[in-house]
């Protein structure tokens, strides 16, 4: 069973762009309004495993609270304090947050509901609705408190749903009693409503909030944090059966030869576009490809099209893949990716993505994350010392990784022996230039491919400012307008780039927001498909990029066109550039390819870079990256 994804279908004539999204914190909490007594929560937050944070909440009484709560991800992270009330109904009556978000901006955020409106005003929107009735408030600042009581609202209701503001509809999906090592009696609730799959929490007795677990961010009560393992296998069994049913309601076997008639079909080896072509498929394989005269096999399935545009599979070369992002992949073309660090279940999803269990790309390279332990270390596998970073590459290689991502927490002197050690094994090594290191003495000491076009910004400012905070950023944006890319530095780089077969990862399109947007400015991203998202989703893309000083704006935005000039440097010097997003799965692929050729790219290279390009990269050419007689579909 199998996507009929093989090759993307696009209008090539038309910069149309759909975008879909993510929400990423939409979780939750609350209280019974019928306890009156006082009740104090603390739960720890957690970085895949690591503790990063807290997270606090006190009832005054059955329907007044406090809460805050914050966490470091490698020195970015919110920072929030706030009240809530509820009406007698059980309903958000009134809130309050403000604080720091995750880009350690200023926040703020309020709400009241009457009986004729409901008001809501904060740092990114501004809205009213009349009659507001029944409806629970979702605040754009996402904290568990506000999350719990709409997920306990749903609870008493008879089709356990509620209508949410500003848009939508929450709605309890499946509801699974668990008994932990015989002793602890939990729910595990399902729910949607806040995205493009479902929530999951975890309800103690008292329908309170016990945890949420995932492979990412889990918050939990300390002294059950090793506990928190056990409870996402069972909420993967959940997970599982959703993209089940998704795999066979989204997906089918054709039962013959499949022919895709009369495209104009992108020749990724020539950087042509032939006209009046017509592809013959049988299982996975492209079988011919026909002109206008010759006859289609009798009895084919056929897909006519005309007036379409068929390309071979897109890459993003840089995802960290989850279970969701497989299905938005494929919508947007995306039909092979690099993961360039995960948790140790890229191994299963990989393996349920090649099952056709989950619809999903090729997973072409697995890369192996390895930092070192410190209070900015990255989320992921962290070592104390080179003999431990070494024992660390044995096991990725092991388990069939082929790349190590090293990250700005490790020490400088030990990127030459794990560069080396890696070598060995016949993997690559690539990731963040660590701090107080420049990109130059990287690639000297073993890297193959850099992550990140302001890691390559760096290179040319002092190597004594702390990267592994997000100093990365900001230095980036009010400096790189400097940088002369006809001076001797930058040319010396460039040939030390040519020398040593270098690849670069830019991941630009990340750096367009958080240079140039302020809060309630809509992400350049999904600017154009912006509202045909729901309420709830369009939330999540107004929230602004870094802080930009007064009198600032426009050496940001400055800085941000000289990084689209550095692409455009190494396009010239003939160096590997491979797209990749480290964004919004699939659809923020095609805003990354607009910006190359925003950067004076050729429309025609940029897609040679995002197909055959990256599949020689990865050694997959022989049956990726082009439309020809036995290729893979994708």
């Amino acid at each position: 069973m199998r996507f009929i994804r093989i090759h993307y279908f696009a209008d090539m004539e038309r910069k149309s762009t759909l975008y879909l999204c993510l929400t990423l914190l939409a979780w939750s909490c609350g209280q019974s309004i019928t306890n009156t007594s006082p009740v104090s929560r603390h739960y720890n937050v957690y970085i895949q495993g690591h503790s990063a944070g807290q997270y606090e909440v006190e009832w005054i009484d059955a329907t007044n609270c406090k809460f805050s709560y914050f966490y470091n991800d490698r020195g970015r992270g919110p920072e929030l304090t706030g009240d809530l009330s509820l009406n007698p109904d059980g309903f958000i009556s009134d809130l309050s947050i403000s604080g720091l978000n995750y880009l350690k901006d200023s926040t703020q955020e309020s709400f009241h509901m009457g009986p004729e409106w409901a008001f809501w005003k904060g740092t990114e929107e501004k809205d009213s609705v009349a009659n507001p009735g029944d409806k629970m408030y979702t605040p754009a600042n996402s904290v568990l408190t506000a999350q719990e009581v709409c997920i306990r609202k749903m609870l008493q209701t008879p089709d356990q749903e509620v209508a949410i503001l500003p848009g939508g509809t929450a709605r309890i999906t499946a509801i699974k009693p668990v008994r932990l090592r015989d002793s602890l009696d939990l729910q595990l609730i399902e729910y949607t409503g806040f995205g493009f799959s479902p929530e999951y929490a975890w309800l103690d007795s008292d329908q309170r909030l016990f945890a949420l677990v995932s492979s990412w961010l889990t918050f939990i009560p300390a002294s059950y944090h090793s506990w928190a393992e056990e409870m996402y296998e069972q909420q993967l069994e959940l997970e599982r059966a959703y993209f089940a049913r998704l795999a066979d309601s989204l997906t089918e076997t054709p039962d013959s030869t499949l022919v895709l008639k009369n495209v104009n079909l992108f020749d990724a080896n020539k950087g042509e576009v032939l006209t009046g072509r017509s592809v013959v498929i049988a299982g996975n394989h492209i079988v011919s490809i026909l002109d206008g005269n010759q006859p289609i096999p009798a009895g084919s399935q056929v897909i006519d099209g005309q007036g379409k545009s068929l390309l071979p599979g897109l890459f993003d070369n840089h995802c960290h893949v989850q279970r969701i992002d497989g299905l938005l992949h494929l919508a947007a073309g995306v039909t092979s990716v690099r993961d360039m660090a995960n948790s140790p279940e890229l191994l299963e999803i990989r393996d349920e993505f090649d099952a056709n269990q989950i619809p999903g790309p090729r997973i072409v390279t697995m890369c192996g994350f390895i930092d070192q332990k410190g209070p900015f270390a990255g989320p992921g596998l962290t070592i104390t010392s080179v003999p431990e970073g070494l024992e660390a590459i044995d096991n990725y290689h092991q388990k069939g990784y082929q790349q190590i991502k090293l990250y700005s927490s490790i020490d400088p002197a030990w990127v030459k022996p794990l560069a080396a050690h890696a070598h060995q094994l016949g993997m690559r090594v690539s990731g963040h230039i660590p701090a107080h290191m420049l990109a130059a003495q990287a690639i000297r000491d073993g890297y193959n491919e850099i992550q990140h076009i302001n890691m390559i910004a760096l290179n040319f400012l002092s190597d004594t400012i702390d990267t592994r905070t997000p100093l990365r950023f900001s230095s980036v944006a009010e400096n790189t307008y400097q940088l002369d890319l006809d001076g001797k530095p930058f040319m010396d780089f460039i040939r030390l780039l040519q020398q040593q077969h270098i690849a670069v990862d830019p991941t630009v399109g990340i750096f367009e927001n958080m240079f140039t947007t302020r809060p309630g400015q809509v992400n350049p991203l999904v600017r154009t498909v912006y509202d045909r998202f729901p309420a709830q989703i369009q939330r999540e893309f107004i929230g602004g990029g870094l802080p930009i000083p007064d009198g600032k704006a426009a050496i940001y935005q400055t800085s941000f066109d000289k990084l689209l000039a550095i692409i455009h440097a190494l396009y010239l010097n003939g160096i590997t550039i491979l797209p990749g997003t480290d964004e919004l799965p699939g659809f923020a692929l095609h805003r990354e390819l607009e910006h190359y050729v925003a950067a004076g790219i050729s429309p025609i290279a940029v897609l040679q870079m995002a197909t055959l390009g990256s599949a020689k990269h990865a050694g997959r050419e022989a049956d990726l990256g082009t439309i020809e007689p036995g290729n893979w579909q994708i």
